[in-house]
């Protein structure tokens, strides 16, 4: 895939020669993730080799300012945590056979932040979905506007009024616009303090009709 977004930037699949770039782009979006869940150089050209086209880059010019890692994973019910669903960020755990493209994250430098990036990514990611014959895509979002309300509620209360739609979240609410339909919280899904290590499982299905399972 290569396409011009938004009129000045370039999606396309990512290749070995931006995989320092992406890495160092995930310091600076999430920077109050743990080390440990941080993708470095060699896992994102790992993800190349296993599933090239699931991953993909934003650039300007030669500078990447966005970046998505996906791979393919059947709906599992229960908790599972980030590292458990990428196999500690190396994707062995991608099945080829699987129903549901899986996005493992979406990183938009802040200075690109708003312009409608994300968008354009899981727009992308949809296509990228039909074209493998899945059903769809799902991921796990970061509710991080939680840290401003921690003191006033616990993180499975949020996410609750979240999933209601009582409350709006930066990351989660935007994600909702795109297409997703929100499932359920996962609690200790990440170390990340802004999102009470949570995040919650949604899916945007190619077919309108299509559940993730008997109770979603």
């Amino acid at each position: 895939m290569k396409k011009e977004i938004l009129g000045k930037y370039i999606l396309r699949t990512a290749t070995p020669e931006y995989a320092k770039q992406e890495a160092e782009l995930q310091k600076i979006v999430f920077p109050t993730l743990s080390e440990e869940e941080l993708m470095t150089e060699a896992q994102y050209i790992r993800h190349m080799e296993i599933f090239p086209e699931g991953q993909m880059v934003v650039l300007d010019g030669d500078r990447v300012i966005a970046a998505t890692t996906t791979l393919l994973q059947n709906y599992h019910k229960g908790n599972h945590t980030f590292l458990e669903i990428s196999d500690n960020l190396w994707l062995g755990t991608h099945d080829p056979k699987a129903e549901w493209l899986y996005g493992l994250d979406v990183s938009v430098h802040p200075d690109y932040q708003g312009k409608g990036i994300g968008r354009e990514i899981y727009n992308a990611r949809q296509e990228v979905a039909r074209a493998l014959g899945t059903k769809g895509q799902m991921t796990a979002g970061m509710p991080i506007g939680f840290d401003n309300v921690k003191d006033q509620m616990t993180i499975a209360e949020y996410c609750d009024k979240l999933i209601k739609a009582e409350i709006i979240d930066p990351t989660v609410t935007a994600q909702t616009k795109c297409g997703f339909i929100l499932v359920e919280p996962l609690f200790d899904y990440l170390d990340d303090p802004r999102s009470g290590n949570c995040s919650v499982l949604m899916y945007w299905p190619l077919d309108p009709n299509t559940k993730l399972s008997d109770s979603h």
